[in-house]
């Protein structure tokens, strides 16, 4: 009977054994823990039902978007395109920014086909396309966040700091670099 309990106890510590190494072998091939606006380098960030990423987007666009005035519309970023910049705008863009996330209409991908592109004329901004975003400056872009853009789906973000959407300039400037998609 005392050889019985100790077979069986040697069998329950030998599974409790192996599923811990099982365990830890899984946290290893999973890489590094994600944290908060981190994106692993080898997982795309698919957001909510991996909307936004069919096809390109529509490239060049054509728009009369309002002008921002002068003196902000030639105003550089003041923020340096940092990694930590960059994961900042990248969480703000594809879901922290409220009232909603810019996903939603430009696309997980910022190619503007976002889950609420399909309702919006004129289509929202495409930000992969080279031609269309050369055109565009750092302080326009800071402008049309801030303020929306009349007559389109883009609504104003007046509660977010200056800090914040210039972050996400950031954000936007890598969908139109090359090599990028």
């Amino acid at each position: 009977m005392v050889q019985g309990f100790s077979r069986q106890r040697k069998i329950s510590v030998g599974l409790i054994l192996a599923l811990l190494m099982f365990g830890m072998i899984a946290e290893v091939w999973a890489g590094p823990p994600m944290g908060h606006g981190r994106r692993h380098h080898m997982r795309d960030y698919r957001g909510h039902h991996g909307q936004g990423f069919a096809g390109d987007g529509f490239c060049p666009q054509v728009r009369a978007t309002a002008q921002a005035p002068d003196d902000i519309r030639n105003q550089p970023n003041p923020l340096e395109p940092s990694r930590e910049t960059l994961y900042g705008g990248e969480s703000l863009f594809q879901g922290d920014v409220q009232p909603v996330a810019c996903k939603i209409c430009h696309g997980a991908n910022g190619n503007g086909l976002g889950i609420m592109a399909q309702g919006l004329n004129p289509p929202p901004r495409n930000f992969g396309c080279q031609e269309t975003m050369q055109e565009v400056s750092d302080g326009q872009l800071f402008w049309i966040i801030r303020n929306g853009s009349p007559g389109t789906g883009m609504p104003a973000f007046k509660d977010l700091d200056d800090r914040k959407i210039w972050q996400i300039v950031h954000y936007l400037r890598q969908f139109s670099q090359p090599g990028k998609k």
